[in-house]
């Protein structure tokens, strides 16, 4: 780039309308200190006025400039709140209409848990734009060889992974694994790729095979009368409403039996699920007498199948009945989340949710699972309000809320925005 005639323009990454990033981008500092070791003359000035050069030939020359301060990203103005929220322009220039935007389960549950954290990560939206090799791109890479496997099962003549089918199941395990590797080094880094680049990262690929075999053991002995029905089920051409608002998003898998009933599963590569069960909240404690449901603004912490269990019922009209998280990781895999109670396991190996104890109703309570949806959906309908009126403060770390909330963010000293 030194030695190209005529001036370089180097671009910052930036976000278009979709927030998708755009290229190219360059690094900034390196050539400076190249330059600089070269003695050469530097080629440009690095810090936000190159933002002016960039993309005004006379590099600002005359251009009035003024320095203004930033509001805190917890404070949005009152112009701000009606397109930046919930709703988006339909069209170029401020008379385009002002439409809702599709919100997935993932973002009401961030948002539940943290309005701050959530608008600064889908709408400020600071990403890389490097591949990596870490838990997203091990999780990318799960999701798509399950996917891929259930889809072929059937094509194998298998409905789904039972303790006699289990032998060929894996052995299709192994073929999958090994082609959807291979797809993965095709894709973009923006796709969040599993692409090892050294013997290191080949290893930690290798482990995850044992790990899935032990999965489909697992499946094979849980949820005996369900088969996948759904795989990566996309919500957003379906206008379907959760909330007041509509639906976007896709659910990992759909488990549907013979008599209608269906079993919404989310994968989570990671080791233990414990954290995902969620017992009836009418149960009172025997000392005190108390009960979740006392408190008016309980919400479950994970809540993005609970979600689309709701909507499974409006969309297909399914009879959902559990709505669950399914552990991929190290040598215990698990089903654990919400079910009815006729889907909780009464003996070892019932064909029922192994391990899974409690559920809904629960002993001594009243909320039945079709109950837990409508009040989950009442509940996340109240934090919308809150919403689309513009509230993304930082969670209260006194309330209620944040004792549940798995915010861990230090607000202060993370989300500090720089005068410009």
């Amino acid at each position: 780039m030194q030695a190209a005639s005529g001036p370089v323009a180097l671009a910052r990454v930036t976000h278009d309308r979709q927030a998708r990033e755009c290229y190219p981008a360059a690094v900034w500092t390196e050539l400076w200190a190249h330059a600089e070791a070269a003695g050469a003359a530097k080629p440009m000035r690095v810090g936000e006025g190159d933002i002016i050069a960039d993309f005004d030939p006379a590099a600002g020359e005359g251009l009035k400039r003024e320095r203004v301060t930033c509001e805190a990203p917890q404070h949005l103005s009152a112009e701000a709140v009606p397109y930046l929220v919930l709703r988006r322009r339909d069209g170029e220039g401020e008379d385009a209409p002002l439409v809702p935007r599709l919100t997935s389960a993932s973002q009401i549950e961030a948002y539940s848990t943290c309005p701050l954290c959530w608008f600064v990560s889908y709408r400020v939206k600071p990403q890389s734009i490097d591949a990596g090799f870490g838990n997203m791109e091990k999780g990318n890479f799960v999701h798509d060889v399950l996917e891929h496997l259930h889809a072929r099962l059937p094509q194998e003549g298998m409905e789904r992974v039972t303790p006699e089918n289990l032998p060929r199941a894996q052995e299709l395990l192994h073929e999958v694994f090994d082609e959807t590797l291979a797809e993965h080094a095709g894709k973009r880094g923006t796709e969040g790729p599993l692409v090892p680049l050294s013997a290191v990262e080949e290893r930690q690929v290798a482990e995850i095979l044992p790990q899935l075999e032990g999965v489909l053991a697992y499946e094979s002995e849980a949820l005996a009368p369900f088969a996948p029905r759904y795989l990566e089920f996309a919500f957003n051409e379906l206008q379907v409403e959760y909330a007041g608002w509509p639906l976007g998003g896709r659910i990992d898998r759909v488990d549907v039996d013979a008599e209608n009933r269906a079993v919404v599963i989310d994968y989570k590569h990671r080791s233990g699920v414990e954290e995902f069960k969620l017992a009836d909240p009418t149960v009172r404690d025997e000392e005190t007498g108390e009960a979740p449901i006392d408190d008016p603004r309980w919400l479950p912490p994970h809540t993005q199948t609970l979600i689309y269990a709701q909507a499974m019922r409006r969309a297909l009209g399914l009879d959902t009945r559990a709505a669950l998280y399914f552990s991929t990781k190290g040598g215990k895999p698990a089903l654990r989340g919400a079910a009815s109670a006729e889907l909780l396991e009464e003996e070892r190996g019932d064909g029922r949710i192994p391990g899974l104890k409690k559920g809904f109703p629960g002993e001594g309570g009243s909320m039945d699972f079709d109950a837990l949806l409508d009040r989950v959906e009442a509940d996340i309908a109240e934090r919308l309000r809150e919403l689309e009126a513009g509230n993304v403060a930082a969670v209260d770390p006194a309330s209620a809320q944040a004792a549940h909330a798995r915010c861990s963010y230090n607000h202060e000293g993370t989300f500090v925005r720089r005068d410009v």
